[in-house]
């Protein structure tokens, strides 16, 4: 059984999918678009679906020690012990 929550807008759905793939193929006409005043869940859809294609191209141009997920990448370890029973003197 679906949460409320999880049911997605099938009008959102559509503009997500158009948003994405005219961004793809018509940067241009995609970018007219998402200008308009129109504030509809099909708009919204398509402005989201834009942003993500936008988003996932600046991605790609990362190098791949950047990526998430590449072994390479990890977190540097937080010293939890970092000036711990060392006397600070300010003198």
């Amino acid at each position: 059984m679906e949460k409320e929550q999880d049911i997605i807008d099938p009008e959102y759905l559509k503009g997500f999918n158009q948003g994405y793939t005219m961004a793809k193929y018509l940067p241009e006409t995609s970018a007219k678009i998402v200008k308009s005043e129109v504030k509809t869940p099909h708009m919204e859809g398509f402005q989201q679906g834009r942003d993500q294609y936008l988003m996932e191209v600046v991605r790609e141009k990362y190098p791949e020690w950047l990526k998430d997920g590449h072994p390479k990448y990890k977190e540097p370890p937080v010293s939890r012990t970092k000036d711990r029973g060392r006397d600070m003197d300010k003198s």
